[in-house]
């Protein structure tokens, strides 16, 4: 099973077994989730992602050079920590530290192809959400929208082999680079499904896109010296799941 098919029947088993994790409560539904109260959770999920990227040829024989194109960020891992505080019954405003890795296809925004290995991101994140009231007769699922900004620091995807075409006869070459910080913005909807009176399971999807680029400057040496200004636009689509108590 493909990696996308295996993250969303996960999922789906995690979904099916709502009805198996829950528990009677002692009080109303929500009753632990109501404002004043501090929640706290993990989820994990998978991504949909892409980079679009745009290249700009500014010394040497690169000199008015441009470029762009698109790649697929392959997700490997991601996860998140959160906490957020309800301020009121139907609205929490808070905080999320993620990680995510990816595995990236090669990329090619000028004459030479862009390829490197596994690299992570750093995401710090804050924002609110609205609780809407319960759909169902039980009470026990609650839908939400979330409005997200998240601040990237510098993205180091570490050694990139360039592969110049073989008509040139230039040999490939090894360059390090590091893209600097970006800022997104992200638009959350999901449920919460109330497993006992402090546990919620929560299930949700949402889209992340770059406000800035990363960009970086990179040097070719085997192009004497010349170099490149790249500029990297990352977004896409993350399905999520986790747990959350409150306190």
């Amino acid at each position: 099973m493909s990696k996308p098919a295996l993250g969303l029947a996960s999922l789906g088993l995690a979904l099916v077994s709502c009805s198996v994790l829950e528990q009677p409560l002692e009080g109303e539904p929500w009753e632990e989730f109501r404002a004043g109260e501090v929640v706290v959770g993990a989820t994990s999920g998978w991504a949909f992602y892409q980079a679009k990227a745009k290249a700009a040829g500014k010394s040497g024989v690169l000199t008015g050079d441009s470029g762009s194109d698109t790649t697929d960020l392959v997700p490997n891992w991601g996860g998140a920590a959160k906490l957020h505080y309800l301020v009121t019954d139907n609205f929490a405003m808070g905080a999320i530290v993620e990680v995510r890795s990816f595995n990236p296809d090669s990329l090619k925004p000028l004459s030479a192809e862009l390829s490197t290995g596994d690299f992570e991101t750093l995401h710090l994140i804050a924002g609110g959400r609205y609780y809407f009231d319960p759909f169902e007769e039980g009470g026990r699922w609650r839908p939400y929208l979330g409005l997200d900004f998240s601040w990237v620091p510098d993205v180091k995807l570490g050694d990139v082999t360039v592969d110049y075409p073989e008509s040139t006869g230039i040999p490939d070459e090894t360059v390090n680079v590091t893209g600097s910080d970006y800022w997104t913005i992200i638009g959350i909807a999901g449920f919460n499904y109330q497993a006992s009176d402090h546990m919620l399971i929560e299930m949700g999807a949402f889209y992340d896109y770059a406000l800035t680029t990363s960009d970086a400057t990179v040097a070719f040496q085997n192009l004497g010296g010349a170099e490149a200004e790249m500029a990297l636009r990352p977004q896409g689509l993350v399905i999520y799941l986790g747990v959350a108590y409150s306190f």
